[in-house]
């Protein structure tokens, strides 16, 4: 399985017009056989930094992937 920087790069740059960067995230760990536990832990950092550091997930995803 690849790192979660790894999987936000790839659903950052994945991100189709108008999309969330859940759904984005969530085909690109189907798209490499990871499970619903994985989103979650995943989503869960990105939600902890968003609300810490007041910014959107998708900003919040953007830093988690460049860190």
């Amino acid at each position: 399985m690849r790192s979660t920087r790894d999987l936000l790069a790839e659903a950052l740059g994945d991100l189709q017009k108008g999309e969330i960067i859940e759904r984005a995230l969530s085909r690109i760990l189907r798209r490499y056989g990871g499970t619903y536990e994985d989103y979650v832990r995943i989503m869960s950092d990105v939600r902890d930094l968003a609300t810490k550091e007041k910014l959107s997930t998708l900003e919040a995803a953007q830093r988690i992937a460049q860190a």
